[in-house]
C-alpha cells in the first residue's frame, strides 16, 4: 500500500514540474485559445515563483540587454526534486 501512495506522489511531482515547463512555455508565446490555460497555471505556479523571484532578481546576460532571465522556475524546480521529492519519497517508504 505505501508502494502505491508513493507512486500517486512521485506522478504528482512530475505532473506538477511539467505544468511549471507548460507555464513556462506559455509565458513566452502568445496564443489566445490557451488564456485560459495560462491564467489557471499561473494562479497554480506565482504563489511559488514569487517568494523566489523576491530573493533571486532576475539575471541580465549582458549589460545593455533589454531583457533578462528569470531564474525561479529553474531553482522551483531544483527545490522540487532535490529536497521535496526525496523526502516525500522517504515519507510513502519508496527510498
Amino acid at each position: 500500500m505505501q508502494f502505491f501512495f508513493a507512486k500517486i506522489v512521485d506522478m504528482a511531482i512530475r505532473l506538477f514540474a511539467l505544468g511549471l515547463f507548460v507555464y513556462i512555455v506559455l509565458q513566452w508565446i502568445s496564443i489566445p485559445k490557451l488564456w485560459k490555460v495560462q491564467r489557471f497555471l499561473e494562479r497554480i505556479y506565482e504563489p511559488l515563483l514569487n517568494p523566489i523571484r523576491r530573493c533571486i532578481r532576475p539575471v541580465r546576460i549582458f549589460p545593455d540587454a533589454p531583457g533578462a532571465i528569470d531564474l525561479s522556475p529553474l531553482i522551483l524546480l531544483l527545490l522540487l526534486w532535490l529536497f521535496v521529492h526525496p523526502f516525500l519519497m522517504w515519507v510513502f517508504g519508496a527510498l
